[in-house]
């Protein structure tokens, strides 16, 4: 959404089977019992450490990584090794090495339950190697492999991802069974300027606040070169892929997802305005669909390597009939483009949930596409079956709604996608204003396939940005402006209220 276009009115399963785990390990061939083993040793953190599943008279496991229990290690083989080095996430990220590797793909027998007696050799029966993925707290390496002679190889299940969803323990992605995010990106920006954050007459770090609300999702918005004169942040940056990697990781330390929301332009992108990238302008239409696809490649290998993958990503920001200065017709054109960008996300991780975004999902939204045609040539192509998108859920910015009670175009145009595709849907966007209706809607959606909501900057907007006044229009009171001082006002205990009643923690985690 465009800082000055946005009104209140709005300029605008995956479900649980996308958290991935670790698959059931096979055990190992029966050994004979050899010599006692012994068990590897290691810090970590709170990694598991390997199961002692003996391959000989007692011989334990390997500790496996510290953080994530991916292949939790039975030792069983000949040099039943619970966990070589057994990597638990990358700088205590909670990065379960992304692979989340519990010892060397989980050999010796891919656990049995947690620290049962070895049988004689077996290499550990029918264990799950990572029977969650989940990631740990704390990052650090695994122990030195264990040894334990005496039998064959065990082998266990195969190599289960730990994930990356940080403190919260989830297995990559996460994805719980409700999604309460916010996109508060402008949170760098404000902080640089003064701002404070502060409840209950604490001050805290924004998103401590928001996890302590029950909020366990945060969209971040990012561009391609937000210092350009024309961009986001001239001269400050703010926006590129660097301050993501420094938001993303406060955010991750509180053990919520996050929506990474590529502009993929310079500035913002919404509904109106979708300006090429200033790098990008003039090239020919393979050549661009090369710079999406190197763009986002490079920016989520950055993502990675700092310990912060995101959990799901959006290519586009309200691309209801543009991105990046590309038009849907030709149609070629548009969809190779945005598929670009997505195969750089498949080639990270195939697991990131990949989304698209439009910016009014309402029947006869006035628009060219309307709603449901774009659905239909973004997921079957245009003309169908030619180069459909490749997106796994569809997201809509919910601000304006045209039916009493609110929120009935918004569920006749959100059923469609999950009726007609059996695609998931979520509300990307939204103001305080309309919390009981779009999470309502959301709740209420077939086959439980409304997944979650995104309010958008509730500090400030639409309050500060010349929008609707008032407590119910934004989550904090403030003095002092953007860089002033935020304090919590009444409208944010409702939050709280929903998250317990959709059976989310309160608070949603503790920042480390």
């Amino acid at each position: 959404m465009s800082r000055t276009t946005k009104v209140s009115f709005g300029i605008a399963t995956l479900c649980v089977a996308l958290a991935a785990c670790g698959t059931n390990g096979t055990g190992g061939e029966t050994g004979t019992g050899g010599t006692t083993g012994n068990a590897g040793t290691g810090s970590g953190g709170t990694g598991v450490a390997g199961l002692n599943g003996s391959g000989g008279t007692t011989g334990a496991g390997g500790a496996g990584g510290s953080a994530a229990m991916g292949g939790t290690s039975g030792a069983g083989g000949s040099v039943s090794t619970g966990g070589t080095r057994g990597l638990g996430g990358a700088a205590g990220s909670g990065i379960g090495g992304t692979t989340g590797v519990g010892g060397a793909a989980g050999r010796a027998g891919a656990g049995g339950a947690g620290n049962s007696a070895g049988k004689g050799g077996a290499g550990g029966a029918a264990g799950a190697s990572g029977t969650t993925g989940v990631a740990g707290a704390a990052g650090g390496k695994g122990g030195a492999a264990g040894t334990g002679s005496g039998g064959h190889a065990g082998t266990g299940g195969s190599v289960s991802t730990g994930g990356t969803a940080g403190g919260t323990g989830a297995a990559f992605p996460f994805n719980p069974v409700y999604m309460l995010g916010a996109d508060i990106t402008w949170t760098l920006e404000d902080e640089a300027a003064g701002a404070t954050y502060s409840d209950g007459g604490k001050v805290q770090p924004l998103e401590q606040i928001m996890a302590d609300y029950g909020f366990n999702y945060i969209r971040i918005r990012t561009f391609v070169n937000p210092s350009d004169a024309g961009g986001y942040s001239p001269g400050q940056g703010f926006g590129d892929i660097a301050h993501t990697i420094t938001w993303a990781r406060r955010v991750k330390a509180c053990g919520m997802g996050i929506l990474l929301d590529f502009h993929m332009s310079d500035t913002w992108a919404s509904i109106g305005s979708q300006i090429v990238p200033a790098a990008w302008a003039g090239l020919s239409a393979s050549a661009m669909d090369t710079a999406a696809h190197d763009y986002v490649k490079s920016s989520l290998a950055q993502m990675v390597a700092a310990g912060v993958e995101p959990d799901m990503v959006q290519i586009g920001n309200e691309t209801d009939s543009h991105m990046s200065g590309v038009g849907m017709n030709p149609w070629t054109n548009f969809a190779n483009l945005v598929n670009a960008g997505i195969k750089a996300v498949r080639e990270t991780d195939p697991k990131i949930i990949v989304i698209a975004q439009d910016g009014r999902p309402r029947p006869s939204n006035g628009e060219s596409p309307d709603f449901n045609t774009w659905v239909d040539w973004y997921l079957k192509g245009n003309p169908s079956g030619t180069l459909p998108i490749d997106e796994d859920g569809i997201c809509g910015s919910t601000y304006g709604t045209t039916t009493t009670p609110a929120g009935g175009d918004w569920t006749t145009s959100f059923s469609y996608v999950i009726n007609t595709y059996n695609k998931p849907v979520w509300s990307c966007e939204y103001s305080n204003v309309h919390v009981d209706a779009i999470n309502g809607v959301m709740r209420a959606l077939p086959k439980n396939m409304g997944r979650g909501t995104f309010i958008w900057e509730p500090t400030r907007y639409p309050e500060l940005n010349g929008g609707a006044t008032g407590s119910n229009s934004v989550l904090f009171s403030n003095t002092g402006g953007n860089g002033g001082k935020y304090v919590t006002n009444a409208a944010i205990a409702e939050y709280a209220t929903l998250a317990k009643s959709y059976g989310l923690p309160v608070p949603s985690g503790t920042c480390r």
